[in-house]
């Protein structure tokens, strides 16, 4: 976590919270985007002088809590102390696969958070009990959701549970409120953000600066497997070729089932009735192939 000056000195009201943004390091990027990650919090916001009682500063936390499929697979972060910007009880994440190719599942969620730094917007500081989100991933598709239990944000406004995605609230030239924002990327990958803050910098009264704070973010990308291979099916062992008949000496009667000697086979050519053919997982006829898998067993 980093801070800088925008301008002047940072006064002694801002110090509690730039202290702890200090000790925070950025996450790397990774070279290759993992199939699934998530993480509590982030901040990247320039205030304005006179927020949290000082000149302009610019504040940036990285991601807190942070979780990967390719890296750490949970995190967490208890009490944390955000003076200023935000307080939460604790924030946590995961990330998970189920084989190199299979389902992917994301998930982060923040318990007891306010958000001190809208406490004048809203009236009073904003707080809620649980705010979460997560994504799944698996070969039918993408699919989020986010919930936000207690959610308060005073004169702000206020949205009922089970919202739909991507709803907005605040305060024009201000503030932006997004609520369970889901965001579909070009690659087919999807980014639930439970609670997505923008400050929009404007020259109203009341504004705070510029910049984003996300609460409780998940992403999934596209995945084409189903979990483990299936094993391929065993090529049907070809039938032996029938002996030719003896020829039938005068006088001696045919064999059964062989009228008059011919050389007739009875046995069902290959490939008859009694073949089963399964069709692999994911091809177009059947979806995900566990509907001809059960077939043929």
């Amino acid at each position: 976590m980093r801070s800088a000056l925008l301008r002047g000195r940072t006064v002694a009201v801002a110090v509690p919270a730039l202290a702890l943004l200090a000790t925070v390091t950025p996450s790397a990027m990774a070279d290759e985007a993992p199939a699934g990650s998530a993480y509590g919090a982030s901040a990247a916001i320039s205030l304005l002088p006179g927020v949290l009682g000082g000149k302009g500063i610019a504040v940036e936390t990285g991601k807190l809590a942070a979780s990967s499929t390719s890296g750490k697979h949970s995190a967490d972060v208890v009490d944390v102390p955000l003076k200023g910007v935000i307080t939460a009880k604790a924030i946590t994440s995961s990330a998970e696969q189920d084989g190199p190719h299979g389902p992917v599942t994301a998930k982060a969620a923040i318990v007891d958070a306010t958000i001190p730094l809208l406490a004048g917007l809203a009236g009073s500081t904003p707080k809620t009990g649980v705010i979460s989100s997560e994504c799944k991933s698996t070969p039918q598709g993408v699919t989020g959701t986010s919930k936000l239990v207690g959610l308060d944000l005073g004169k702000i406004g206020n949205l009922e549970l089970g919202t739909p995605p991507n709803q907005k609230i605040g305060v024009p030239e201000v503030l932006q409120v997004i609520v369970n924002e889901q965001i579909k990327h070009p690659d087919g990958s999807l980014t639930v953000n439970a609670l997505h803050l923008k400050l929009l910098g404007g020259q109203v009264t009341g504004a705070l600066g510029s910049g984003d704070i996300v609460l409780a973010s998940s992403t999934c990308a596209k995945v084409t497997g189903g979990g483990e291979p299936t094993e391929p099916t065993k090529p049907t062992k070809p039938s032996e070729p029938t002996k030719p008949s003896q020829p039938t000496r005068p006088g001696q009667p045919s064999q059964p089932g062989h009228p008059g000697g011919g050389n007739t086979n009875t046995q069902p050519p290959a490939g008859g009735p009694a073949q089963v053919s399964v069709v692999p997982a994911g091809a177009p006829e059947t979806g995900d192939g566990s509907e001809a898998a059960g077939n043929a067993r």
